[in-house]
C-alpha cells in the first residue's frame, strides 16, 4: 500500500491551481473555455461602463491568436497596495478573489462577483499584457502563464485613461488548433452592445481586416425587434417599460405575434439568466395581472370579458428583461437563475403600472393584443379535455399496451433510454437489436405535427406525439411540464440519413425546443450517429461515419504501395513524406472549394485568390489590387465586369465574373468571400501547401504512375485517383435508412454504448435557434422562400 502522510499532500499557490484544473474555473477548454477568458476580460469593461465611467469598448483578434480589450475607463489601480506591498495592478492579475466587487465602493453593479475573472485569464495565457492609462501616464506590466515578468513600469506619457489588456490563450491548455471565432465573438458583443444603450463597442479581426461598429440606442426594444424580424408582429410598437427602486434598475420589453410560442430573454447585469428567476416571476404575475385588470375594464365590449391565465397571455410574446442588481443572488455557479426575493414584487409592481399605462394609451394596439389573448383562453378551455386525457393512466397505459411503446425493465431515470425511430421497420430492428435492461424504444408512424405551426389543442390531438409525452412521463404544457418526472435521461432521435430523415428530426427538435426546453438544457436529448459506410474487404467489416473518415480508410490501404513527388523544370524532385496528411489536406481542401461553388465561387476563382494571398477585407480597398485580380481570372477565360464600390462597403470594390463555358454563368468576387468560413478554412489550408503552388506531382503506385501539371487546379482528378485505386477489391455499401442494417449491424454501429457516437442537442444559440425554428417551420411564408433562395446551392445530401 503507498504512503499516505503529511508530505503527499500537494499545496498549489498562486495560480497554479487553475492551470492544473482549469474546467473548475471556466467550464471547459473546449471552444466555450477558450472564449470564456475573453469574456471575463469584456466583462470587466462592460463593468466599468455600468459604473458610468466607461462609454466606448474595443476588442480586436489578432494575427498571432492573441486578443485585446480596451476601455475607455477609470483604469486599474497601480499604487501599492496598502498590506499586501505591491502594485494593485499585479494583485489583481495575479490573485485569486481579489477585485474591487466584494464590496460597492467601486462597483455598484457588477456581473463578475467571484473576483477570479483576469487572474484565471492571465494563468490560463501563453501571456497577458496590461496597460493602464491613468494620471496623464501608461503604466504596464507582462505575464507569462500568470508570473509577472517584472515590477509594473511606466512606458510613457498620455492623455487617454482605461485599460488595455491583450492575451493569447495557452495552446499548453487548449492545443493549438483552437482561434478566436469572429461569429461567436460577434453575437456576445451585439448582446451587450443591446443591453447596454450607452456604451459603444467596436469589434476588429485583424487578421481579416474586419470592423464593425455596435451601437444600439434603443437598447432592448430594438433587441425585441430583431428577434420578431422574421415573425409577424402584431403590434407596431415595442412596449418599453423602465424603473427603478431601492437601487435597482428594471428595463423591460415586449412584443406580441401571431405564433404560438413564447420567447423570453432575461438578463441581470448583462448575464443571461437562461433558467429565469425572481426577476421572471414578477415579469409574468404582471403581464397576467394588467391584462385581466384591463378586461375587467368597462370600456370594452362583452365578447372581451373573460377570466384569462398566464398561458393564454404569454402564447406569441417575444420580451427581453434587463435588470441591474447591487447584491444578485444566484442560483448555482452557472448564474442561470435569479434567487433575490425582494426583485419579483418590484418588477411585478412596475410592469403592471407599465403595462396598464400603454393600453390606456394606445387603446388600437391593446385590442389587437386582448383578441390574441382571448383566442389563446378559449383554446385553452377547448384543449383541456385533450390535456385531461393525456394525464390518465388508463389513457397511458393504452399507449403502452396498443404495442408502440417497447420499454426496458431497469427503473432507474438516470440508467434508462429512449430511442424514438422513424417508421415500423426502423422500429422492429431496433427493438430486436437493443438491450431490454435498459434501453425502450418507440417507434413513430410518418411525420409528426409541426408544432410550430399549431395550437395547443391541435397538438394534443396528434396521436403520435401523445404517445410521445405519455412516454416520457413529465406531462406537458406551462402547468403540468415537469422534467423531474422524466422517465428516460438519454432520448436519442434515430432517424434515416435522407430527406425524410432529416424532416422528422426537425419536427422533433422542434416539439422538444418549444414544448419541453429543459429536457434540452438538462443535456438529456441526444441524437444517433449511424454510420454512412459498410466497408467489407474480404470476410473483415469496417463501418465508417462519413466521407472523411472513408478518405482516410482508403489513402491508408494504399499507403504501402504509393510513392508521391513534386517537381518543376530545373528544380531537383522531392518526395512528399507525410503522402496521408498531404492528401488529407487536399481532401479537405476540395470541400471547402465545393462548399464554396455551392455559393457560386468557381474553384479556379478561388485558388486563385488563395494563390495570391488574399486574406483580409483590407485587400480589397486597393482598386490596383482588385484590378489585378479581375485581370488574373480573366486569364483563366473569365469575362470581367467594371471594379466597383462594394456593396457589403463603399470603402472596398469589388468585380464581377461572367462564364459561359462552366456551369456557373455569373459570381461576384468582393469581400462578402473573405467573411465565408469556408474561405477562411480554405485559406489556413492552402497555406500548408502554399510552397507546392505551381508545382507538378507525380504519382506511383504499383504499376501506374501519373503527373498533374500545376496540381492544385487539379484537386478532384487527383482525389477521385486516389479513391477510385483504394476502392480496388472493397465493397462499400452506402446506408441510406436503418432499415438496410439488421439488427445486429444496428446494435453494433448505433445503439452499442460502446462503440455507438451520440451527438447532444445543445441550446448555445437560442436566439438562432428561435429564428431559425421561425423561419422554417413558422406560417410566415415569406422569410422562408427568402432562406431557400439564398441557400438551396448550399444543400448537399438530396436523396432523389
Amino acid at each position: 500500500m503507498e504512503r499516505y502522510e503529511a508530505e503527499s499532500i500537494k499545496v498549489l499557490t498562486g495560480l497554479e491551481g487553475v492551470r492544473v484544473r482549469p474546467a473548475m474555473y471556466i467550464g471547459s477548454t473546449d471552444i466555450y473555455g477558450f472564449h470564456h477568458l475573453l469574456w471575463e476580460v469584456l466583462d470587466n469593461a462592460v463593468d466599468e461602463a455600468l459604473a458610468g465611467y466607461a462609454s466606448e469598448i474595443k476588442v480586436s483578434l489578432n494575427k498571432d491568436g492573441s486578443a485585446c480589450v480596451e476601455d475607455n475607463g477609470r483604469g486599474i489601480p497601480v499604487d501599492i497596495h496598502p498590506e499586501e506591498g505591491i502594485s494593485a495592478l499585479e494583485i489583481v492579475m495575479t490573485r485569486l478573489h481579489a477585485g474591487a466587487k466584494f464590496d460597492h465602493g467601486a462597483y455598484k453593479v457588477s456581473g463578475g462577483l467571484h473576483g477570479v475573472g483576469v487572474s484565471v485569464v492571465n494563468a490560463l495565457s501563453e501571456w497577458l499584457k496590461a496597460e493602464v492609462y491613468r494620471d496623464g501616464k501608461i503604466y504596464f506590466q507582462s505575464y507569462k502563464r500568470g508570473v509577472p515578468d517584472g515590477v509594473v513600469t511606466t512606458i510613457g506619457q498620455t492623455s487617454k485613461h482605461g485599460t488595455k489588456v491583450c492575451f493569447k490563450p495557452d495552446p499548453e491548455i487548449f492545443g493549438s488548433n483552437l482561434e478566436f471565432d469572429l461569429e461567436i465573438v460577434s453575437k456576445r458583443i451585439k448582446e451587450l452592445a443591446y443591453l447596454n444603450p450607452q456604451v459603444k463597442f467596436y469589434l476588429m479581426d485583424e487578421r481579416i481586416g474586419y470592423a464593425e461598429k455596435f451601437h444600439y440606442k434603443g437598447g432592448i426594444a430594438e433587441l425585441v425587434k430583431a428577434l420578431n424580424q422574421k415573425k409577424e408582429a402584431l403590434h407596431n410598437k415595442v412596449i418599453t417599460i423602465s424603473g427603478e427602486k431601492d437601487n435597482i434598475v428594471v428595463e423591460v420589453a415586449l412584443q406580441y405575434n401571431s405564433g404560438y410560442t413564447e420567447t423570453i430573454y432575461s438578463y441581470v447585469n448583462n448575464i443571461h439568466t437562461k433558467e429565469g428567476g425572481t426577476h421572471v416571476v414578477g415579469f409574468r404575475a404582471a403581464l397576467t395581472k394588467a391584462v385581466n385588470r384591463y378586461l375587467d375594464s368597462e370600456k370594452l365590449p362583452k365578447q372581451f370579458k373573460i377570466k384569462v391565465e398566464g398561458e393564454d397571455v404569454r402564447e406569441g410574446l417575444t420580451a427581453v428583461i434587463s435588470l441591474k442588481v447591487p447584491e444578485p443572488q444566484f442560483e448555482g455557479q452557472t448564474k442561470m437563475k435569479l434567487g433575490n426575493s425582494e426583485v419579483k414584487p418590484l418588477v411585478e409592481s412596475l410592469v403592471y403600472e407599465g403595462l396598464l399605462k400603454f393600453f390606456e394609451e394606445n387603446p388600437g394596439e391593446a385590442k389587437k393584443i386582448l383578441q390574441k389573448v382571448i383566442t389563446s383562453a378559449k383554446a385553452r378551455e377547448a384543449s383541456r379535455k385533450a390535456k385531461e386525457l393525456v394525464r390518465k393512466k388508463s389513457e397511458i397505459e393504452e399507449f403502452l399496451t396498443a404495442g408502440k411503446l417497447a420499454d426496458c425493465t431497469e427503473r432507474t431515470p438516470e440508467n434508462r433510454e429512449l430511442f424514438i425511430v422513424e417508421g415500423d421497420s426502423a422500429g422492429g430492428s431496433a427493438k430486436q437489436a437493443r438491450d431490454r435492461k435498459f434501453q425502450a424504444i418507440l417507434p413513430l408512424r410518418g411525420k409528426i405535427l409541426n408544432v410550430e405551426k399549431a395550437n395547443f389543442e391541435k397538438m394534443l390531438a396528434s396521436e403520435e406525439i401523445k404517445s410521445l409525452i405519455a412516454s416520457l412521463g413529465t406531462g406537458i404544457g406551462p402547468d403540468s411540464f415537469n422534467a423531474d418526472r422524466c422517465k428516460y435521461h438519454k432520448i436519442i432521435l434515430m432517424t434515416d440519413a435522407d430527406v425524410d430523415g432529416a424532416h422528422i428530426r426537425t419536427l422533433l427538435l422542434t416539439f422538444f425546443y418549444r414544448q419541453m426546453p429543459e429536457i434540452i438544457e438538462r443535456g438529456w436529448l441526444y441524437i444517433a450517429q449511424p454510420p454512412l459506410y459498410r466497408v467489407a474487404e474480404g470476410k473483415k467489416e469496417t463501418y465508417i461515419k462519413n466521407d472523411e473518415e472513408l478518405d482516410r480508410y482508403i489513402f491508408k490501404r494504399i499507403l504501402g504501395d504509393l510513392k508521391v513527388l513534386v517537381k518543376k523544370e530545373g528544380s531537383p524532385i522531392s518526395e512528399i513524406k507525410e503522402p496521408i496528411k498531404f492528401f488529407q489536406n487536399l481532401s479537405h481542401l476540395e470541400k471547402n472549394l465545393l462548399n464554396l461553388t455551392k455559393k457560386n465561387y468557381p474553384p479556379k476563382v478561388v485558388l486563385l485568390l488563395l494563390k495570391e494571398n488574399i486574406k483580409a477585407l483590407t485587400d480589397f480597398e486597393s482598386e490596383e489590387v482588385v484590378e489585378k485580380l479581375s485581370q488574373s481570372a480573366k486569364a483563366l477565360n473569365f469575362k470581367i465586369s467594371r471594379v466597383k464600390s462594394s456593396t457589403y462597403n463603399p470603402k472596398y470594390f469589388e468585380f464581377y465574373l461572367y462564364s459561359q463555358g462552366d456551369t456557373y454563368s455569373f459570381c461576384k468576387i468582393g469581400p462578402e468571400l473573405i467573411l465565408e468560413k469556408d474561405y477562411r478554412e480554405a485559406s489556413r489550408i492552402f497555406d500548408t501547401l502554399r510552397d507546392y503552388a505551381g508545382l507538378d506531382l507525380e504519382i506511383k503506385l504499383k504499376e501506374t504512375q501519373k503527373v498533374f501539371s500545376d496540381f492544385l487546379l487539379h484537386l478532384t482528378e487527383i482525389l477521385t485517383f486516389l479513391r477510385e485505386e483504394g476502392r480496388k477489391g472493397l465493397y462499400i455499401q452506402r446506408y441510406k435508412g436503418l432499415g438496410e442494417m439488421n439488427s445486429q449491424q444496428l446494435w453494433e454501429t448505433t445503439m452499442d454504448p460502446q462503440k455507438r457516437i451520440l451527438k447532444r442537442v445543445t441550446i448555445q444559440d437560442a436566439e438562432k435557434a428561435d429564428e431559425m425554428f421561425s423561419v422554417l417551420m413558422g406560417e410566415n411564408v415569406e422569410p422562408r422562400k427568402e432562406f431557400i433562395y439564398e441557400h438551396a446551392l448550399e444543400y448537399r445530401e438530396l436523396d432523389v
